[in-house]
């Protein structure tokens, strides 16, 4: 947990960003492929823009992690395995995704194909 606590601290940079809340499912997905084209990375949902901790809401988040693990099997090609799950800091919830450097590469969105979505 300090180790996720000092990454926040530090700020966002290619490997981890920042979501007050859960995003689109486009953004999802972009965010998914672009990690795991490069070097992985993280989106930790539940920090603002000044890197304050506001947590999400907990009372569907069984939900919102299939909701996740879905968008991004159903929109990512090759299939994207990102491992989901949640901290609690200071009695706030964080929604962490964490992408993994692919060895398929490249991946892309499924709906614009291999030349268009990567």
């Amino acid at each position: 947990m300090n180790d996720i606590l000092r990454q926040i601290q530090n700020g966002e940079n290619k490997n981890l960003e920042f979501k007050e809340t859960l995003p689109k499912n486009e953004s999802i997905a972009k965010t998914a492929i672009a990690f795991s084209n490069t070097s992985g990375g993280k989106l930790i949902i539940g920090v603002n823009d000044r890197r304050e901790i506001v947590g999400i809401d907990d009372t569907n988040i069984f939900e919102i992690q299939d909701k996740i693990a879905s968008i991004v099997f159903d929109s990512c090609n090759p299939n994207i395995l990102p491992e989901i799950y949640t901290l609690n800091i200071d009695g706030k919830l964080l929604l962490v995704i964490e992408f993994f450097r692919g060895n398929l590469l490249p991946y892309y969105l499924k709906n614009e194909g291999k030349n268009n979505g990567t």
